[in-house]
Order: structure tokens, then C-alpha cells, then sequence
């Protein structure tokens, strides 16, 4: 039964992540007090974990520097948007729980300010790919992260089992002392009951020695 929530999380997760950060718009933003043109897509993925997963994404186009949610590539080899190398300067923000990346694109050495039709709809694409594999590492460690937690709880009744069959091994080894004890009682309260008898004829008898009073 447990595993039903988990089941419905990864759905939900997956559906609003993957509507949310489909959505590709063009706008402007401001990285280290400059203001770039570019291309921006929304998404539920915390910005904590979307940073990790863009900067694995742009290394395998470039050398990737980050600072701060900023990442930049300087020679950016994109087919699709370019022939030639590109640079790509890219920001991560987070706002009311909803976490936009942004991303501006140098070609030949200048800023796009005003997308072409063709390099729109490459940049754009560049993005869809992106959210689609972003979704997919987020349920990856949604998935890593339930595990963990049922793993800790796995050795923490491991650990309680193997404690509780240990205090059954001595409670079982302190109730065989104490039977052994018993057996040892028994035989000492025998023999005591045969000794108070013949204490108390020896009592009697003392008293039957006594002489009555005239």
C-alpha cells in the first residue's frame, strides 16, 4: 500500500514539471548588472536541484562556468542554433516557487537582441530538450531520495530486530538461571520443612521437661 503515494507523487511531480517547463517565452533579464535579450522557460523543479542538472546538460556542448545561478559557456557547440561555436550566458532564479531559467546567446560575437524565426525556434527546442531531461533527473532523484529513506528505515528495524532477539536470548538465559534457582529452592525448602519439624518436636519436648509449678 505504501507504494501507491509514491506512485502518485512521481505523476503529479512529473505532470506539473513537464507543463510548467514546456512553456518557453522571450524577455529581457538582468546578470551582473547587464540587461541580455533571450529565451526563459518556468518550471516546479527547485532551483537547488535545476542548477545541477543545466550545468551536467551544457557540458556536453562546452566548458561550463558557474557562479552564483549564473552559468556561462564560451564556445557552446549547438549544431541547431549555429554553425559556429556560440556563447551562452544563462541565469537561474526562483520566485513564489516557481523557478525560471533564462538564456541569452552570442553569435558571432554579438548578443541576439532581435531572434530569427530559425534561431528562435533552435533556442527554443534547446529548451524543451533540456526541461524534458531536467524532469527525468528530478524523478531520478525523487525516486534515489524515497529509496534512501526506506533504506533507513529497513536497517533502523533491522537494528531494532536484532536488539529485541538479543534481549529475548537473555531474558530466555535469565529465566533458565532462575528455573536452575528453583530447582536448587525446592529441594533446600524440602529439606527445611523436615528441619522445622523436628525443631518444633525438639520445641515440645523442651517443654515437656519443664516442671509445673506446685
Amino acid at each position: 500500500m505504501k507504494k501507491l503515494p509514491f506512485l502518485i507523487f512521481l505523476l503529479t511531480t512529473f505532470t506539473a514539471s513537464s507543463l510548467l517547463a514546456q512553456t518557453v517565452f522571450p524577455g529581457k533579464q538582468t546578470i551582473s548588472k547587464k540587461e541580455y535579450f533571450g529565451l526563459s522557460l518556468n518550471t516546479s523543479i527547485s532551483d537547488r536541484y535545476l542548477g545541477n542538472y543545466w550545468e551536467e546538460y551544457l557540458k556536453d556542448i562546452g566548458r561550463v562556468k558557474s557562479r552564483r545561478g549564473v552559468y556561462t559557456v564560451d564556445r557552446a557547440n549547438v549544431p541547431g542554433i549555429a554553425d559556429k561555436d556560440i556563447e551562452m550566458t544563462s541565469q537561474i532564479s526562483t520566485s513564489r516557487n516557481i523557478t525560471q531559467l533564462f538564456l541569452a546567446i552570442n553569435i558571432n560575437g554579438k548578443f541576439v537582441s532581435n531572434f530569427t524565426d530559425t534561431t528562435y525556434k533552435a533556442t527554443e527546442q534547446f529548451l524543451k530538450d533540456f526541461s524534458a531531461y531536467a524532469v527525468a533527473r528530478d524523478e531520478v532523484r525523487a525516486a534515489e531520495e524515497f529509496y534512501a529513506d526506506a533504506e533507513k528505515n529497513h536497517d533502523r528495524l533491522k537494528r531494532d530486530n536484532e536488539r529485541i532477539i538479543k534481549e529475548i536470548e537473555r531474558t530466555q538465559k535469565k529465566l533458565e538461571e532462575l528455573a536452575k534457582e528453583q530447582e536448587t529452592n525446592k529441594t533446600d525448602l524440602a529439606g527445611s520443612v523436615i528441619d522445622l519439624e523436628n525443631k518444633l518436636k525438639a520445641l515440645e519436648l523442651a517443654k515437656s521437661r519443664v516442671p509445673k509449678k506446685q
